[in-house]
């Protein structure tokens, strides 16, 4: 399939996706047809003082106990992947052969018990000053000739990806092994999308001048 056509198809088909299963469909059908993987974990963040807070996220295939393995406060991943994402904008490839001395001792135990072989990260980021959201996806067991073609492949896949969670945000249905998240969490984040910083958003909500917004979500 060519990127074009793939892009089309991709934009196309994620109209059809509402909630948590048509977007199970979608990832296994239409995305995997356009990068063959194994296994995916997918979300968004948005900007704050502290970094990016995440507002929702994705599973497909990924062990529970590999999740729980990299999960942190604030419903990201303790990945040095996700990490080079955030800073670069992708793509960003990691095989088991691969030395790099920030892919951390811990995070390649678990990479390797959980069976992975390799990695691609891709990201989208859209959206200016309070709408800025980072979209971002973990593509486990690909072809490694994958990399060669990262970035057509971001910029065919991720646009859909970006589009399709920016539509379920906001749903009172958790993520598929993803999280659901309190009213609380929900009135920071809401605060976080219009851009403001921690001291801003604990006047809002009461809290001392020191609360950090990261911690609520």
């Amino acid at each position: 399939m060519k990127n074009e056509s793939a892009r089309e198809v991709l934009a196309a088909t994620a109209r059809s996706v509402v909630d948590a299963e048509t977007l199970k469909a979608w990832v296994r059908g239409p995305v995997r047809a356009v990068l063959p993987h194994a296994a995916m974990l997918c979300g968004q963040s948005v900007p704050h003082s502290g970094g990016y807070a995440a507002i929702q996220a994705w599973s497909f295939g990924v062990p529970a106990a590999y999740r729980a393995k990299i999960a942190c406060a604030g419903g990201n991943a303790r990945s040095p992947l996700l990490t080079r994402l955030m800073r670069t904008g992708g793509p960003e490839f990691f095989d088991e052969d691969d030395e790099r001395p920030d892919f951390d001792a811990a995070w390649r135990s678990n990479f390797e018990r959980a069976g992975w072989r390799n990695v691609l990260g891709l990201a989208h980021l859209e959206g200016a000053g309070e709408g800025l959201v980072l979209s971002a996806a973990a593509f486990y067991n690909v072809d490694p000739t994958t990399v060669e073609n990262s970035r057509v492949l971001q910029r065919t896949v991720m646009p859909a990806v970006h589009a399709v969670l920016r539509r379920l945000y906001g749903s009172s249905r958790p993520g598929a092994g993803g999280f659901a998240i309190t009213p609380a969490e929900r009135a920071v984040l809401d605060f976080l999308l219009q851009g403001l910083t921690n001291k801003q958003i604990a006047r809002q909500l009461g809290f001392t001048p020191q609360y950090s917004a990261a911690k609520a979500v």
